[in-house]
């Protein structure tokens, strides 16, 4: 893939993230808890096969009683070895603060 292939993916896969995000951030700490572990679907991105997935953890790691929520674009690599992956998440408390998750509470949760 081009540099500018690659950028025009990066581009587009951050819109499809903050576009999920903002819907999930309207979301009650309740309807997160309802929302299925995982669910995703394959969308043609830049020209390149892409899939979208939200996930849903409960308590992951050191987030006891909170639930985060990961939006992962991913598209293959290396014939399709390895990936490459963009992703974002929130956290939702039961007290029904919403916020960004950090890069280290990604990394935990597998990301």
């Amino acid at each position: 893939m081009s540099d500018r292939a690659r950028q025009e993916f990066t581009a587009a896969a951050g819109v499809l993230i903050e576009t999920r995000i903002r819907e999930l951030r309207k979301l009650t700490f309740e309807q997160v808890k309802s929302l299925p572990e995982v669910a995703g679907f394959d969308q043609t991105i830049g020209g390149v096969k892409a899939s979208i997935t939200t996930f849903r953890q409960d308590s992951p790691y050191e987030l006891r009683g909170m639930t985060l929520v990961t939006v992962l674009v991913a598209r293959p690599r290396w014939f399709g070895m390895a990936a490459h992956h963009i992703e974002r998440g929130l956290v939702f408390s039961p007290d029904g603060t919403v916020r960004e998750a950090t890069t280290r509470e990604l990394e935990n949760s597998g990301g």
